[in-house]
């Protein structure tokens, strides 16, 4: 399976894109919020990777982090 991200400018064009694309049998149609995040698997290989060889003592505690930051 092969996944493809577009990004579209012109919101007229969007519904007709999306009506032909939906019209073929071997396409699913996935419409994500504007704010979506995509992580490839790749990505998401190295972050396991770094928290798998991660220190507990290089971790800080979340509300000193959040405290620091206002």
């Amino acid at each position: 399976m092969h996944q493809l991200l577009v990004n579209i400018k012109d919101e007229r064009k969007l519904s007709v894109l999306l009506d032909f694309l939906k019209s073929l049998n071997y396409i699913s149609v996935e419409q994500l919020e504007e704010n979506y995040t995509v992580v490839t698997e790749s990505e998401k290989a190295i972050i396991r990777a770094r928290l798998k060889n991660s220190k507990t003592e290089n971790f800080k505690d979340w509300k000193e982090v959040k405290n620091s930051l206002k």
